[in-house]
């Protein structure tokens, strides 16, 4: 089915795409911002930001120990060699560190666990050409770093299962592989708890050759032990507290309360299965029907996660992209009526997800914001249907952001009110019950809504879209902003 050639071909086609879009402007959700960069320039860069309520020191629920570990040293180079580098020239920087370890990682670590060249060839080309790798491992989700991490640890518990159904068992060896894989539960815990999810079931053969080598579980053990001290230690301290912070504790306790998730989006327990696993796969779920792969690692690991996070009512695709590698390693090109036609719409299908949410979901508010830095357009920024804009890349000491019913502080320079999806009525009594520059920011299709005659049209940026107020009878690319000259 796949020709070595065209394989070839495409699979370096996909390394420049991984970085054209990696430096593409989209915003696929807040927390992508809200929960790295947005809470990082403020404690590194000394930037006034939007701190979320996760990393709220009344309530912590999210661990900083990951985040200094991965965008950490970046910043801290570029503060101590004083770069004088904008906000989002930072931001394109760490997005390619992001690109760079996904692709690292994910390549070496399926090359090695799959035990054929085809097999190899397979998850490598259906990986590389997902949009899933070319958009979402470059966004800055914890996701993203979890897929990273849970690869390398099936990378690890398949060479556990490999050595005892082969009786390998160079246990002394192995002992170097259970500190790190302890490391990585640990890292990957701190950074999510949704992380044991896709270990359980393939965590059978870890326990397997623990049962067969007691001795082993010191290592193992040892290294869960000493970074989760570490980042309990660096957490406290970060949060300024008393008594001890376990964050992936009190993030459980959390979203164990059905009352905290309904503020967040209940979904049905099917949703993982039966809405989100298509979005990822599209025709790639029809390679997944056939049996011949429930017995091996990445099968289990990915029904692990399939499994398991659909328990939980809150249920969002970017939960289970780490399953994505996994999932192609199971495809099975094999059935006859398996065509490479479908191998065309698998490309037609990704092509289109890429450009849909790498390049124009949401993809004017980090450019708008940087315009605004650019040019100090200081005042009053109204933005309506659009995500909740990241502060931090105003580059500001002087900035905040309320919602459309809250009491600016008039001693800021920046003022962003995030309106979100508010009525046309309240939004016009805000806008024109403003001291100073007001702008408003909002899609083109939408500035439809507003008498045009009494503002003045700053700057419109094309590449952009917003789904959630989708108006097929009124549709525009774009982004603008909209200066109040009445």
């Amino acid at each position: 089915m796949l020709n070595i050639i065209n394989w070839r071909n495409i699979y370096l086609l996909t390394i420049p795409l991984r970085v054209v879009f990696t430096l593409c402007n989209s915003y696929i959700h807040p927390d992508e911002h809200f929960q790295s960069l947005e809470v990082l320039a403020n404690k590194i860069l000394g930037f006034e930001t939007t701190i979320p309520w996760e990393f709220d020191s009344a309530s912590p629920a999210r661990s900083y120990g990951p985040l200094y570990l991965v965008y950490g040293p970046i910043l801290y180079i570029i503060q101590g060699l004083g770069l004088d580098l904008s906000p989002i020239q930072i931001w394109y920087i760490i997005r390619l560190q992001n690109c760079l370890l996904s692709w690292l990682v994910t390549d070496f670590c399926l090359y090695w666990m799959l035990p054929v060249k085809r097999e190899r060839i397979k998850a490598l080309f259906f990986t590389s050409t997902s949009f899933v790798t070319l958009v979402f491992q470059n966004h800055l989700f914890s996701n993203s770093i979890e897929t990273i991490l849970l690869v390398s640890a099936i990378y690890i518990i398949d060479d556990l299962r490999y050595i005892q159904e082969n009786r390998d068992l160079h246990s002394v060896r192995k002992r170097t592989s259970l500190l790190v894989l302890g490391s990585l539960v640990s890292i990957g815990v701190f950074n999510r708890i949704t992380f044991p999810a896709f270990l359980i079931l393939p965590g059978w053969y870890v326990l397997k050759y623990i049962t067969s080598h007691i001795l082993s579980v010191i290592p193992l053990v040892f290294g869960f032990i000493i970074p989760s001290i570490a980042f309990i230690l660096f957490d406290t301290k970060m949060y300024g507290s008393k008594e001890y912070v376990i964050a992936p504790l009190n993030n459980l306790l959390y979203n164990s309360d059905v009352e905290n998730l309904e503020v967040h989006g209940l979904h049905p327990l099917y949703t993982h299965i039966i809405v989100n696993l298509p979005q990822i796969l599209g025709p790639g779920l029809l390679f997944m029907a056939s049996k011949r792969y429930w017995k091996t690692t990445p099968f289990l690991s990915l029904a692990s996660g399939l499994l398991f996070l659909s328990f939980f009512p809150h249920q969002e695709l970017r939960f289970i992209i780490p399953i994505l590698p996994f999932c192609c390693c199971c495809f099975d090109l094999t059935p006859k009526w398996v065509s490479s036609y479908l191998i065309y719409v698998w490309y037609l299908f990704n092509l289109g997800m890429s450009l849909l949410m790498g390049v124009l979901h949401q993809g004017g508010v980090v450019p708008v914001l940087d315009y605004l830095r650019e040019n100090n357009l200081k005042g009053t920024h109204i933005w309506w249907h659009t995500y909740s804009p990241p502060s931090w890349f105003l580059g500001s000491h002087s900035v905040e952001t309320i919602a459309l019913d809250g009491v600016a502080n008039t001693s800021k320079d920046f003022t962003l009110i995030d309106a979100m999806g508010s009525n046309i009525t309240q939004l016009e009594a805000a806008l024109y019950n403003r001291d100073g520059p007001v702008y408003l920011i909002t899609p083109i299709a939408s500035f439809q809504n507003f008498n045009t005659t009494h503002f003045k049209s700053i700057y419109n940026y094309t590449y952009h879209i917003d789904l959630d107020h989708l108006d097929i009878n009124n549709f525009h690319l774009g982004l603008g902003v909209y200066q109040l000259i009445v």
